[in-house]
């Protein structure tokens, strides 16, 4: 009887259990692994905010040290980067920005985050096109499955790039749709806005001005390109104020997290050692090319440099070899080398110097205010230190209102379409819009400039005197190519910061067309038009086509038919 009892409260006891157990099931997902359907949106989001912002960044520094906005040690093409360079850039794209982006974008459209999910469109397709002009042919239609296809295939790069523009167009239909959910809690480009239109507003503008971006690349190979262009500056949706600039803003937190502008945190530290050269030549067209009857500075001159000399003092042979040797033979009478004008102090290096660095840390000039956060430069000189300046609160323009105003110049100019304004009109519109960008931005970040700072803010007068300046030489131009080399050499001053564009411009017109040669050898190769592909793709995929030759003048991105000894 015992024992009959005991089984009958054991059968009870399982019964009762499985009874538990079945109702506990629905309990059983982990909280250290959600799924995908319950993962917070907005810090899916911000994940792919972070990616993409070291995507660019790190994108935008080649692109500078190719057009000789920051130096580049070569000195030949061919040797100046290994397929070991693009590796972050590359794993970043396909390992954080598409696959974050990929399982977040349907989670935020049955949330109805409209916003969110257009968002991490925007940022998805400015990857694609990017990697395009950077690499070409590109993986993408079999990409991003995960073990399912470890050996993705290549696709054309038009193809890719059609893609991104379909992105971009999708992205646009997020934002116009009514009934969102709240829109991203922390959007580390535009801020919280008032409303969910507000922000709408702000991003369908960015993604309209990358179609236009994208556009305008391929006006060299595309014959119905000018139509589509037309609609985008006819339709008036495009980011045309600082306001709408399309920025990734950093803070000025130095650790845990250090929020710092990349460039500000590599060159403002406790030796008083700038660890980074700035471009020579583009300092020098900066600070000393435009001279007439009376000097016509840059006004951007003091927000875009820090000078911690503010002469030549410290030049000798152990500091600055180059001072106290001819300039090359290869180089043309008018060409920048070494030294940038007078007794100045603008310390910088010469495209191509693959020379061994000297002690002259102390000396370099480095990033000023603007973009990276860094000190205005009130001519007292002083070694970088930390906390200095607007202490890295800087931003990265990816796309500024200025950008748009020279891109319309250059489309009124070359394929006819005045919708915005004469090439003239549009390029004194870009130059208004870069100067009053850059004399504001010390307000912007809420940096006060000292009374010595002040005193040397240019006034309207001498921003008039420099515009006017450059319209005449507008005016002065004989053929559309002089003027041409204008507006770019412009637009490559105005887009401080932005390796991306001045990359791309330089490849899509050729211009500036002085632009400084290697310093070191009158043969470098020829010019690098797209990269080498990464050795982590390379290695990894059995699909990966044939490797580059970098030293191979037909290794151009499809947008770009240019002759092909177009750019040294």
């Amino acid at each position: 009887m015992r024992y009959s009892k005991f089984f009958i409260c054991l059968a009870l006891l399982a019964t009762t259990l499985g009874a538990c157990n079945k109702k506990l099931d629905g309990l059983l997902d982990s909280p250290n692994l959600p799924s995908p359907t319950t993962a917070d949106v907005d810090l899916s989001l911000n994940q792919v905010q972070l990616a993409f912002r070291g995507f660019w960044g790190n994108a935008s520094t080649i692109g500078a040290e190719l057009s000789r906005q920051q130096s580049w040690f070569g000195p030949i093409y061919a040797n100046g980067y290994s397929p070991e360079t693009f590796n972050g850039l590359w794993s970043t794209a396909y390992s954080s920005i598409f696959v974050n982006a990929d399982q977040m974008i349907p989670v935020a459209q049955s949330q109805k985050k409209f916003i969110q999910s257009g968002i991490a469109k925007v940022l998805k397709a400015y990857t694609l096109g990017t990697l395009v002009d950077q690499f070409g042919d590109i993986p993408y239609t079999e990409a991003i499955q995960g073990v399912a296809n470890t050996n993705p295939k290549i696709d054309k790069g038009a193809d890719v790039y059609a893609k991104a523009l379909a992105l971009l167009d999708d992205a646009i239909v997020d934002f116009n749709k009514t009934g969102a959910a709240d829109r991203p809690a922390n959007d580390l480009f535009y801020g919280t806005q008032s409303t969910n239109a507000a922000t709408a507003a702000l991003w369908k503008k960015a993604a309209k001005s990358m179609k236009l971006k994208f556009l305008m690349n391929t006006r060299l190979v595309d014959a119905s390109v000018s139509a589509k262009i037309a609609a985008l500056i006819t339709e008036n949706d495009l980011v045309t104020t600082d306001a709408q600039d399309f920025n990734f803003k950093y803070g000025s937190n130095n650790s845990s997290p250090d929020s710092r502008h990349p460039k500000y945190a590599g060159n403002y530290n406790v030796n008083g050692q700038v660890g980074e050269y700035l471009s020579t030549y583009f300092m020098d067209l900066v600070v000393k090319e435009k001279t007439g009857t009376v000097s016509t500075l840059d006004p951007r001159r003091r927000y875009y440099f820090y000078r911690q000399n503010t002469n030549y003092a410290n030049v000798n042979e152990t500091t600055l070899t180059c001072a106290f040797v001819s300039n090359p033979a290869h180089y043309p009478a008018n060409m920048p080398f070494c030294l940038v004008g007078g007794n100045s102090g603008y310390w910088g290096r010469d495209h191509g110097d693959n020379s061994g660095t000297p002690p002259d840390g102390a000396y370099r000039t480095t990033y000023g205010i603007y973009p990276a956060g860094g000190e205005f430069d009130a001519s007292t000189g002083g070694a970088v230190k930390l906390l200095m300046g607007g202490r890295g609160a800087g931003v990265d323009p990816i796309w500024n209102s200025s950008f748009t105003y020279f891109v319309e110049a250059e489309a009124a100019l070359k394929l006819g379409i005045t919708a915005g304004g004469t090439a003239r009109a549009l390029l004194s519109k870009a130059l208004y819009a870069s100067i009053n960008k850059v004399v504001g931005f010390p307000a912007s970040i809420g940096y006060s400039l000292s009374n010595a700072q002040l005193a040397l803010v240019p006034t309207t007068a001498q921003i008039d005197t420099y515009v006017n300046f450059v319209l005449a030489q507008y005016d002065a131009a004989t053929t559309d190519d002089a003027r041409l080399n204008i507006i770019m050499k412009e637009y490559y001053i105005a887009a401080w910061g932005n390796g991306v564009e001045t990359y791309n411009s330089y490849r899509r017109t050729g211009k500036p067309d002085n632009i400084q040669l290697v310093v070191t050898t009158a043969s470098p190769g020829v010019f690098m038009r797209s990269f080498t592909y990464p050795s982590v793709y390379m290695n990894r995929n059995l699909n990966a086509p044939t490797q580059k030759n970098p030293g191979v003048a037909a290794n151009k991105v499809f947008w770009d038919n240019n002759p092909d000894n177009f750019i040294k």
